[in-house]
Order: C-alpha cells, then sequence, then structure tokens
C-alpha cells in the first residue's frame, strides 16, 4: 500500500512538473517603460517594471532579467551586477490573475542610447531542480543627451565680436539692445513711442532695436581624440558645451547652425544648416548621444568646406596648434571673425603647451576641465 502511495505521488508530481514548464510562462507578461524620452546627463530617470500573470495557476517565484549598456546606475544595488553591461533581475511571487508594478530608479551617468536588452522571465521547476526561460519583447530605450554646463563665457566672446556693450542684458535677461530714435512711421507701433523724446522735438520719435536675433552663429565641433592619449573628458566637455550653446542660442530666437566631423551611415560630415527651428535641437541631441568610434568620425578640414562668410564661426576644439589655427584662418579670410573655444587638462597651461597659439581672426576661450 505504501509502494503504491508513493508510486502516485511519484506521478503527481511528475505531472505537475510538466503541466508547470508546459503552462508557466502562458498569459505571463512583462511591460518595461521609461517615464520619458530623454534626460540629460547627471540626471535620475525612472524604469516602471510590470510583470502580470492573466491566468490562474501561481507562478513562484520567477525572476524578470534584462541588461543595458554601461553608463547608468540604479539606486538600488541589490540584485544588479556589473561586467561587460548592467545586469539587473527582480524576483516576484505571482498568484493567479495578480499584476505587480515596481518603479525603478536610474541616475545617467553619461550620454548614450539606452536599450533594455535580452529581457526575459525565469522561473523553477517544483524541485527547483531544473531552470525555465521565457524571452519577452520590449521596445524600451531612453537618449541620455550630453550634459548641460556654463557657456555665459562663450556668449559673452560672441557679443564681444559685435562690439554690444550690453551682453548680458541681451542674453540673459533681453534679446534687444537699443540702437538709436528716428522720425515716427505710419508702420511703427505704438510701444516703441519715445515720449520724452516727442515732447523735446513736436514730433514723434520712436526707438530702435538692434538684436542677436538678426545675427547668424554657426558652431563647429571637433570630437576627433587621435592622439596616443586619449583625452576623453575633453571630448565630452567639447559636445556638452556644443549641445547647451546651441540650446541656449535657439531658446534666444537665434539662427543657429552646426558643423560636427562626425560621419553618418552616407559618410557625411553631420551638419544643420543655420535655423530658427526646435526641430534641429533634437537631430543634434540625438546624433550626440550615438557611441564614438574612430572609423565614424572624420578629418576636422571636413568642416572647414562649411564655413559661411555671413555667420560668426564657433569653433570647439582641444586640437589646437598654431598650424591648425593659421589653416583655419586662411578659409576664413579677413572679412570673419569668430571665437575658439578650447577644452584643456588643468596644469597645461601652466606647463606653456599653448602659450605661443595666438590669432587675429579669433578670440579664444579656455575651459580647464578636470579628469
Amino acid at each position: 500500500m505504501i509502494i503504491v502511495l508513493l508510486i502516485g505521488i511519484l506521478i503527481a508530481m511528475a505531472v505537475c512538473r510538466v503541466l508547470y514548464q508546459k503552462l508557466w510562462a502562458k498569459e505571463l507578461s512583462v511591460e518595461l517603460t521609461f517615464n520619458q524620452p530623454y534626460v540629460y546627463a547627471g540626471e535620475w530617470t525612472q524604469l516602471s517594471e510590470k510583470i502580470e500573470n492573466r491566468k490562474k495557476m501561481p507562478v513562484s517565484p520567477v525572476e524578470v532579467r534584462f541588461r543595458m549598456k554601461k553608463g547608468i546606475q540604479f539606486r538600488e544595488t541589490e540584485n544588479t551586477s556589473i561586467s561587460d553591461f548592467v545586469y539587473k533581475r527582480d524576483i516576484y511571487s505571482l498568484v493567479g490573475n495578480q499584476r505587480i508594478t515596481r518603479t525603478l530608479y536610474m541616475l545617467c551617468q553619461k550620454r548614450g542610447l539606452y536599450n533594455i536588452e535580452d529581457v526575459s522571465t525565469v522561473t523553477y521547476s517544483l524541485l527547483q531542480e531544473k531552470l525555465y526561460e521565457n524571452a519577452q519583447n520590449t521596445e524600451a530605450k531612453i537618449y541620455v543627451y550630453a550634459k548641460r554646463t556654463d557657456v555665459s563665457d562663450i556668449l559673452r566672446a560672441c557679443d564681444n565680436l559685435l562690439g554690444d556693450k550690453e551682453s548680458n542684458r541681451k542674453y540673459l535677461e533681453d534679446p534687444f539692445a537699443f540702437a538709436s530714435i528716428r522720425e515716427y512711421t505710419m508702420q511703427d507701433p505704438m510701444k516703441n513711442i519715445n515720449w520724452k523724446a516727442s515732447a523735446k522735438t513736436g514730433g514723434l520719435m520712436v526707438n530702435t532695436y538692434t538684436s542677436m536675433q538678426n545675427e547668424r552663429m554657426m558652431i563647429y565641433l571637433d570630437i576627433e581624440d587621435s592622439g596616443i592619449l586619449k583625452k576623453e573628458h575633453l571630448r565630452e566637455d567639447s559636445i556638452s558645451v556644443a549641445a547647451t550653446l546651441f540650446q541656449k542660442l535657439l531658446n534666444k530666437g537665434t539662427e543657429v547652425g552646426i558643423c560636427v566631423n562626425l560621419y553618418d551611415e552616407n559618410k557625411n560630415v553631420l551638419y544643420l544648416p543655420p535655423s530658427r527651428k526646435k526641430s534641429q535641437r533634437t537631430i543634434l541631441e540625438q546624433a550626440l548621444a550615438g557611441d564614438l568610434h574612430d572609423d565614424n568620425i572624420a578629418d576636422f578640414e571636413r568642416e572647414l568646406d562649411y564655413l559661411m562668410e555671413d555667420a560668426i564661426p564657433v569653433i570647439i576644439s582641444k586640437n589646437v596648434t598654431q598650424q591648425r589655427v593659421r589653416r583655419v584662418e586662411e578659409f576664413v579670410g579677413n572679412k570673419i571673425k569668430g571665437v575658439w573655444v578650447i577644452p584643456y587638462d588643468k596644469g597645461d597651461y601652466d606647463k606653456g603647451e599653448y602659450q605661443d597659439i595666438h590669432s587675429e581672426q579669433f578670440v579664444f576661450v579656455k575651459r580647464e576641465v578636470e579628469q
């Protein structure tokens, strides 16, 4: 009788194991979504992890596993491991017809496009001796844009080139600067009437203004890092400066464009002509969020083909030598003056590395960058 009972128990366990293996993944789904499409490097974001069991049979335990490329850090480090990727696994116990939602907080440390990869649910047989795994589909991704940085010194340098004495007011407070007073015409708005001047002259007089909105600016970003000793932090700072400057100029209504020695799939460098379209910024930010490899970075001189005579050039490059400055001056000509932004390692200027570099065409803005 005992033998029959044992055989019955073994048969029941075998049937349960077969049924569990066959049915555990049925109506079991995982949904991963970010709460926003993009953030800036150095900011936090949230990843929603929802697992749902839409059948009566319980599933316990069940793990949700996925991976992401390095550059992010989960606030809760439990069940997280880092090697060539960041691996995450969360353990749940689900009864029938149950849904569980968990919010994961992530610090986005480095710019890039982060996809959730290799999502799967994992469980074990009743005696925990066998592992079952089922792949899950997801399209969850988030762009981490280049870090925002202070570019007020560059804006002042650009304004000084225009001979404007009110750079702070123009860029940081009010985009307009007073120019002169003239007689009123039917096309002038009433708000521009200078009543004090009108009282003195006996006729209506109006104020006229100049604005940086009427100026065209062109940013030339150099991301080449071909030296024996790579200086990734200087390149990252250059990218942050270009993206921040582009954003601020667009927000002020300035017509701004950008050229980057970054190849697209057709081996053309990234070029956005001067425009006031806000959609230009999304194109730029997403392009700069891509991975940088030597085979998709062009020589800086490819950018010189896009120099414009009617736009103030702002060159952002750590690769500055007197020879390169002279080369750019040849392309620019005598009519154009611009700004050259130089990110450099702390102490490099003390070594005299840049002391002999000078230019009649460019104002140099130096940025000390710590690793």
